[in-house]
């Protein structure tokens, strides 16, 4: 039997250019950032937005300015958000876990013809849950997203169980409203 797997992403954005995430990548150099989010508009598209979520082996920079990359397919960029997994030492794996839960719950709530990759859509075949945070550039804590961003069209909490074959997906059960995040104060201790 599997064992399941919890992944907290806290994601920082939202950038419009890739020379605002090398400098933010440089500003931040204990932080590997390991999965990103693309969103923009194709040559030609007036009103479809496309996505795209990647991983990056040596930071979200280097990797959007590779030869042949999907980034070149938008003519205008709207969002890119860059994530690090921050509840543990990510594997390889465990990044293309990630990069694949987050691309299945694109591709089954955006469509496929909102797509640039079509790779990565099958969930997998054991538990998994993926838990997104999303902050400003500098850092803040965000709860509240534009219509049509990125963190208002991705579910803060994907879930997904495999049980004898079936998929049972609860990140539709999140699609409606956001996870409201409240600050607990610490109370004092009681003597």
């Amino acid at each position: 039997m599997a064992q399941d797997r919890t992944y907290s992403v806290r994601w920082y954005g939202e950038f419009t250019t890739i020379d605002e995430i090398n400098e933010f990548e440089k500003n931040h150099p204990d932080t590997q950032f390991q999965v990103y989010l693309l969103q923009g508009y194709k040559k030609c598209a007036k009103t479809r937005v496309s996505y795209y979520c990647g991983q990056a082996k040596h930071g979200v920079y280097k990797r959007l300015t590779n030869q042949g990359h999907h980034i070149n397919e938008l003519s205008r960029i709207t969002g890119i958000w860059i994530g690090t997994i921050s509840n543990l030492e990510p594997e390889p794996a465990d990044i293309s876990v990630v990069e694949k839960i987050l691309t299945a719950q694109m591709y089954s709530t955006l469509g496929a013809q909102s797509m640039l990759n079509l790779t990565n859509t099958k969930f997998p075949t054991y538990n998994a849950y993926v838990i997104n945070i999303w902050h400003d550039k500098k850092g803040k804590r965000k709860e509240k997203y534009k219509t049509g961003s990125i963190p208002h069209d991705i579910s803060d909490l994907i879930g997904h169980e495999y049980v004898k074959g079936e998929f049972l997906r609860y990140s539709q059960i999140f699609e409606a409203s956001k996870i409201r995040w409240t600050k607990i104060e610490q109370l004092e201790e009681i003597k």
